[in-house]
């Protein structure tokens, strides 16, 4: 279970790498603990112009992940085309292929026919490219932080807020970041903070998530190139 949830963060905050006004190509490695269980995650943006591709590779004792989105950019806006999930190794193995077809809107689940979404909004992100939307819209200094994001069995809502400022120490080196904290509905004890440097392009340096129970899990940037550079602040 906890090895679960570990890699589950990295699916869902592992955000891209940007300049403000447009995306790089970048190769980020991850490292993340929970009660002395490691993981190392692997996340890669190829492409160019209207033609992207995030990659997202998870490997773990338990469990290996595989994850990529492809997708176009308009006028600051993603727009998805397709997305695969892949696990194995822990309980059972999960498989999502989803094919967007914005002028239907319709968001087609080619693992389950019966979970196709009709009527789908127009901004609709998946859970790779809703995370570089974030950033992006982070970089551009956007107050809504919202999303509508295909999950393959239905459209879920994320919200998130900037929250302030902090210098972070990293293997790369010291950095400014900005903290972005999730919102969620009612009392719930459940906190999610990721840090973001503008210095690196928005890359995400850091995310903490603390759940109901009080059991908190972090994960950090250890090596980071943006279009073939390597990146560091010395």
């Amino acid at each position: 279970m906890p090895a679960r949830i570990i890699i589950t963060f990295f699916l869902m905050f592992l955000s891209g790498q940007l300049l403000a006004a447009e995306l790089q190509p970048f190769s980020a490695t991850y490292s993340a603990s929970f009660n002395g269980i490691g993981v190392t995650a692997k996340r890669e943006l190829s492409g160019r112009s209207n033609n992207w591709r995030l990659d997202f590779n998870a490997d773990s004792l338990f469990a290996k992940i595989s994850e990529y989105s492809r997708f176009g950019s308009k006028d600051g806006q993603l727009i998805p085309h397709h997305y695969e999930y892949h696990k194995t190794g822990l309980g059972r193995d999960k498989h999502t292929v989803l094919n967007f077809e914005p002028t239907q809107n319709r968001v087609v689940n080619v693992s389950d026919k019966k979970r196709t979404l009709e009527n789908a909004p127009k901004d609709i992100q998946d859970k790779v490219s809703y995370q570089l939307q974030l950033a992006l819209d982070v970089a551009n200094n956007k107050e809504d932080l919202t999303y509508q994001v295909a999950d393959g069995r239905k459209i879920r809502e994320y919200k998130f807020a900037i929250t302030g400022k902090e210098r972070l120490s990293t293997p790369l080196g010291p950095i400014e970041t900005i903290k972005v904290e999730r919102i969620r509905e009612g009392d719930s004890d459940r906190e999610t903070i990721i840090w973001f440097a503008p210095e690196w392009n928005y890359a995400l340096v850091k995310l903490m998530q603390q759940e109901e129970d009080g059991k908190t899990y972090q994960i950090s940037l250890t090596k980071l190139s943006i279009d073939g550079k390597s990146i560091s602040s010395n």
